[in-house]
C-alpha cells in the first residue's frame, strides 16, 4: 500500500505541474484585471484534464497492468476535464462567497493577519473543488464506486492544502520579488505575480491529491489480497467492488498469468456487507482454500487461497481481531503429499509444467555423476538399478547414480535434501532475503547465535522456532514463542514441511523451497 501512496504522490505532482505549464501557455493572466470566465474555464479544463490522467493512471502503474493503465488514463482524462471545469466554476463561486463581499486584493495587502488569513482560507475553500472532482478519476482504472469516493475525499484534502499555499507563495515570495524588480527598473511597473503561486499550487494539488487518495484508501479499505507466489509476487490488490474477478484475463481485477492451466475468470470474491465470499468459477483444477477444494466459502483474515501454482493471502479488517487463531495442534487440512489439484500438464508436486516426455523439475535423472557420499539399496532386473517413483514428493533435490560397471547389489546415491532447501522471505522486514537450510538443525529467533536471526522483527521471540532435517524431510518446530508459528495459516507446534508451504513468523512470511 505504501507504493500506492508514493506512486500517487509522484504521478499527481507531475500531472499538476504539466497542467500548470499548459495553462500558462494557453491562458492569459493579468495582475490587475480578473480574467474572463471563458479563460478561467479553459484553465480548469487543462489542469483538470492532466490531474485526471495522472490520478487515473495510478492503479495501472501500481499493478503493472497496461489495460488498467490505459483505461484509467482515458476515463480519468474525461472525468478530470469535466471535473476541472466544474471545479473552477463552482470553486470561484465558493471563493467569492467566502470573501463576504470584501475585495481580495485589499485583504491581501492590508497587512492585517486576520485579513490575510481570511484571504488564504477563502481561496483554499475554492480550490477544494478543483482537486475534489478530478479526484474521482481514481476509480476510473478499476470501475469502483468505493474507490471513486476515496478519490473524492483525497482530492478535497489535496485541493484545500494546495489552495492554502497559493497566497502564501504570492505574499512570501512573489510580492517581494516584484518589489525588487520594480526598484531595479527605476520605478513601479505591473508584473504578473501569480505564476509562482500557480506553479506551486497546481503541483501541490496533484501531489497531495495522489498522497491523500492512497492514505484514505489505506484507512478505509475493508479487504485486500496479497500475491505470495507467482508473478506480481508481494503486490496487494484492494477488494473494493461487489464482485472481484481473479484469473488469467488481463482485464481481471486480480490478474494471474503464471499458470496456463488457470481460466480467464478462475475465481471471484463477492462482497457481502463487510464480509467476503470466495467463489469457484468452474475451472477443471478448481480453487483451494486453506488446503481444501471449495466451490463457495466465506473468507476470514489470514486465509490462504491457492489457484494452481499461485498462492494468495486474504486480509480482512472485519475478522482480523475477532476470529480466534486455529487450534494450536490442528492437523494440516491438506494431507501430506496430496498435492494441489492441477491439470495433467502441471506436476501435482512441484507445480512446474511437464515436457513432452512427462518430465518436470522433480523428475529423477536416470544417470549422473556422484556428488556426495551415501548408500541405498535398490533392486532391478537387468540394469541393477531401478529409480524410485519419478514424481514422489520427496524426490526433490535427490539424485541417484549407478557406478560404472555395477550391475546388481548396493550402489552409491546422493541425498542432499537439506543443502538444497531454503526459506525465502516474501514479505515483512526480511522481504527478498533467502536463508539456506544447510545444517541439520536451523534455529530461528531474535537472539544472537541463531542461524536465522530476525532481530528487526519485534513479533519474533528470542528463541522462536527451529527447522530440523529428519531423514529426507524438514520439520518446523515452535519453541514456545509468544506469537506462535504458522504454516499455511494454521498455528502449529510441529509440522512436516512441503515445497511451497508458507510459514508465518512474526510479521514476516517465508516460503519453503
Amino acid at each position: 500500500m505504501r507504493s500506492r501512496i508514493v506512486v500517487g504522490t509522484l504521478f499527481g505532482a507531475a500531472a499538476g505541474f504539466i497542467g500548470f505549464l499548459l495553462q500558462e501557455a494557453l491562458v492569459p493572466h493579468d495582475a490587475v484585471l480578473s480574467p474572463p470566465i471563458g479563460e478561467m474555464l479553459k484553465l480548469g479544463l487543462l489542469v483538470g484534464l492532466m490531474l485526471g490522467v495522472g490520478i487515473g493512471a495510478i492503479e495501472g502503474a501500481v499493478l503493472g497492468s497496461a489495460p488498467v493503465l490505459l483505461r484509467g488514463c482515458l476515463t480519468g482524462a474525461a472525468i478530470g476535464a469535466v471535473g476541472g471545469v466544474m471545479g473552477i466554476y463552482l470553486g470561484g463561486a465558493v471563493y467569492s462567497a467566502a470573501l463576504f463581499g470584501k475585495d481580495p486584493y485589499n485583504l491581501a495587502q492590508s497587512g492585517q493577519l486576520l485579513d490575510f488569513a481570511h484571504s488564504v482560507l477563502a481561496r483554499a475553500l475554492g480550490w477544494t473543488l478543483l482537486g475534489a472532482l478530478p479526484g474521482l478519476a481514481v476509480g476510473a482504472g478499476t470501475l469502483s464506486q468505493r474507490r471513486a469516493l476515496h478519490g473524492l475525499i483525497g482530492g478535497m484534502l489535496g485541493g484545500f492544502i494546495g489552495g492554502f499555499s497559493f497566497d502564501l507563495v504570492a505574499t512570501l515570495f512573489a510580492s517581494p520579488l516584484q518589489g525588487a524588480m520594480s526598484a531595479a527598473s527605476g520605478g513601479p511597473q505591473i508584473i504578473e505575480i501569480g505564476g509562482p503561486s500557480r506553479a506551486v499550487g497546481f503541483t501541490a494539488i496533484g501531489a497531495l491529491t495522489g498522497f491523500f487518495i492512497g492514505l484514505v484508501e489505506e484507512l478505509l479499505k475493508q479487504a485486500w489480497v496479497r500475491v505470495l507466489v507467482g508473478r506480481n509476487e508481494g503486490k496487494d490488490y484492494i477488494i473494493s467492488k461487489p464482485m472481484t474477478i481473479l484469473g488469467r484475463d488481463e482485464r481481471a481485477d486480480v490478474p494471474i498469468f503464471t499458470d496456463p492451466a488457470l481460466a480467464p475468470q478462475h475465481a471471484a470474491i463477492r462482497r457481502d456487507g463487510n464480509r467476503h465470499t470466495l467463489l469457484d468459477g468452474g475451472s477443471p483444477i478448481g480453487v483451494v482454500l486453506n488446503g481444501q477444494r471449495i466451490s463457495e466459502a466465506q473468507l476470514k483474515d489470514g486465509d490462504l487461497i491457492q489457484l494452481g501454482q499461485v498462492s494468495i493471502l486474504f486480509r480482512e479488517k472485519a475478522t482480523a481481531a475477532r476470529v480466534a487463531p486455529p487450534n494450536r495442534d490442528r492437523a494440516r487440512s491438506r494431507p501430506v503429499g496430496a498435492g494441489i489439484p492441477t491439470s495433467g500438464r502441471i506436476c501435482e508436486f512441484c507445480g512446474t509444467p511437464k515436457d513432452a516426455s512427462g518430465h518436470c523439475s522433480c523428475t529423477i535423472p536416470p544417470a549422473g555423476p556422484i556428488e556426495a557420499g551415501g548408500h541405498a539399496e535398490a533392486e532391478s532386473a537387468g540394469s541393477g538399478w531401478r529409480p524410485a517413483a519419478a514424481h514422489h514428493p520427496l524426490s526433490h533435490g535427490l539424485r541417484q547414480t549407478q557406478p560404472p560397471g555395477q550391475t546388481s547389489g548396493r550402489m552409491d546415491t546422493v541425498v542432499s535434501i537439506g543443502a538444497q532447501r531454503r526459506l525465502s522471505a516474501i514479505d515483512g522486514p526480511c522481504a527478498g532475503q533467502t536463508f539456506g537450510l544447510i545444517e541439520p538443525i536451523v534455529s530461528i529467533g531474535r537472539e544472537s547465535g541463531r542461524q536465522i536471526r530476525l532481530e528487526g522483527d519485534s513479533g519474533v521471540s528470542r528463541r522462536h522456532a527451529r527447522v530440523e532435517l529428519r531423514g529426507a524431510t524438514h520439520v518446523i518446530v515452535d519453541e514456545g514463542s509468544a506469537n506462535g508459528t504458522y504454516v499455511n495459516g494454521v498455528r502449529i507446534t510441529e509440522q512436516t514441511l512441503e515445497q511451497g508451504d508458507i510459514i508465518q513468523i512474526g510479521s514476516g512470511s517465508y516460503r519453503y523451497e
